[in-house]
């Protein structure tokens, strides 16, 4: 999706993913063999009744529609990735929290943070690896990475109740520092995840957006995700924004810092839930194919026209979708192939053993209009409808920088509205849920700006600044992040 300079910021550079040449696992699609024990068959599950991922597959495709009229058209295909909402055995975790320790952190937000930084270490299990570092005008490495027991726990404990907010906000050499604390985590502890907390934006060291996000990217080229959170109203959201999709990870915008000891809480349970490490997905596209991008996520360009989408983790029960645009030269007559999707990902229940799955989105060519209408792909046109309401919150919270309230209330409700239709239609139910959760925050989003137009002078700044928040939470909700 975007181009960015290779800068010299302590991270090496080589890319630890399974080959594209490594054989499938399992393979989905017309043709696919289903006996058991044949090249491309499903495994059986373990006899425990424990689902293993070869037994069930994960990965799914389709075209904007199962039909398309001959000649050249621009369109687009849904990717989508559903994790069973099953327990695995636990996969190992190597994490370092970093915390700011700038000035703006002073009172109520350090001693929060301290609290949540315990509990969230607290939180991790026996063997894992963790470490603890604090950013104000330089970076401090307070625990190296160290496995965690029943003494370094209490070597963790007090080296928290020690943080104390004072000086600027070196973001850079903080996420620098606990990238490098992760990079060389064993492969044992393929689960790898900066957590970062910050309530401000950076004043020291490299502080361009384009510079920190960077950094983020070069991190995940050794499988290290970014959780963000940004607390209270001053953070840079966008920085935060673009360190949390660089790396594949999340983003959470915390309005007040007694929040934070759940935000934390609930993070720590989706990496206890973590089914697969070091995912991707490749798009290869079928003859007469050009795949034009994927809305809302960054991408790397293979041979052949494909495109490799970076995941990173996968949880129990989680769900991400993609929006693959694709410019198809459709023949007169005939069914083809408009792309072939892989999922790559190591099983952490099980040696990091790496896994792959295959599906195929085809369609068929057809003169009828209608039919093309009529069987357009429901689940595609839900991705679809997510992917605008992501451009459309992002452009809300711009609108809502630039004090045009109205502009926004009045587009943040028609996205609701379409949201709204949207899920009522959809026959999925994880879908439908899915758009419903979305079509609420631009609700939240929608009113925010209302109540932003009609604060009194004095108290429109930080009502505008809370409304842009609003706006942003939901769009990168909607982008699955």
């Amino acid at each position: 999706m975007r181009t960015f300079a290779r800068l010299n910021v302590g991270l090496p550079l080589a890319l630890a993913a399974c080959s594209a040449g490594t054989p499938p696992a399992q393979v989905a699609g017309p043709g696919a063999s289903t006996v058991p024990g044949s090249p491309g068959a499903p495994m059986v599950a373990a006899a425990t009744g424990e689902e293993r991922p070869e037994a069930s597959q994960w990965l799914g495709v389709a075209g904007e529609s199962a039909a398309m009229m001959p000649g050249s058209h621009e369109t687009f295909l849904g990717v989508w990735v559903d994790v069973p909402d099953r327990a695995a055995a636990h996969a190992p975790v190597a994490t370092s929290v970093v915390i700011d320790t700038s000035g703006s952190m002073a009172g109520d937000k350090i001693v929060n943070a301290r609290a949540s930084a315990k509990r969230f270490i607290d939180g991790l299990k026996d063997g894992d690896i963790a470490s603890l570092v604090s950013f104000d005008d330089a970076a401090r490495q307070l625990v190296p990475p160290t496995r965690l027991d029943a003494t370094s726990r209490v070597r963790f404990g007090g080296a928290v109740s020690e943080l104390r907010a004072d000086g600027a906000t070196n973001l850079f050499e903080g996420i620098r520092m606990g990238g490098m604390n992760l990079m060389d985590a064993p492969s044992t502890h393929a689960v790898r995840r900066i957590v970062l907390v910050s309530d401000g934006i950076a004043t020291a060291g490299p502080t361009s957006r384009e510079i920190l996000g960077a950094l983020a990217d070069k991190a995940s080229l050794h499988g290290v995700q970014v959780t963000a959170v940004g607390v209270g109203l001053d953070y840079d959201e966008g920085t935060l924004n673009d360190i949390a999709m660089r790396s594949s990870g999340r983003l959470y915008h915390v309005g007040n810092s007694t929040q934070l000891a759940t935000m934390l809480e609930q993070e720590m349970k989706l990496l206890r839930g973590t089914r697969a490490a070091n995912a991707f997905v490749d798009v290869m596209p079928g003859a007469g194919v050009t795949l034009t991008g994927v809305d809302g996520t960054r991408t790397q360009t293979r041979e052949g026209g494909g495109l490799r989408i970076p995941i990173g983790a996968l949880f129990a029960g989680q769900r991400r979708e993609f929006l693959v645009r694709a410019r198809v030269d459709a023949p007169n007559e005939g069914s083809h192939a408009i792309a072939s999707v892989r999922l790559h990902f190591s099983d952490p229940a099980d040696g990091n053993l790496e896994r792959v799955q295959e599906a195929v989105a085809r369609y068929d060519v057809t003169t009828d209009q209608t039919r093309f209408a009529n069987l357009k792909d429901e689940r595609v046109q839900g991705i679809w409808s997510l992917a605008e309401a992501s451009r459309a919150t992002q452009r809300a919270a711009d609108q809502i920088e630039g004090d045009r309230f109205d502009d926004a209330e009045r587009d943040l409700a028609k996205v609701e509205k379409q949201l709204q239709v949207q899920a009522a239609a959809s026959k999925d139910a994880k879908t439908r849920v899915r758009i419903e959760d979305n079509a609420r925050m631009v609700g939240q989003a929608r009113a925010s700006a209302g109540g932003a137009a009609k604060a009194p002078a004095a108290a429109k700044p930080a009502a505008k600044r809370a409304a842009k928040l609003e706006a942003n939470d939901a769009y990168m909700d909607s982008a699955g992040y």
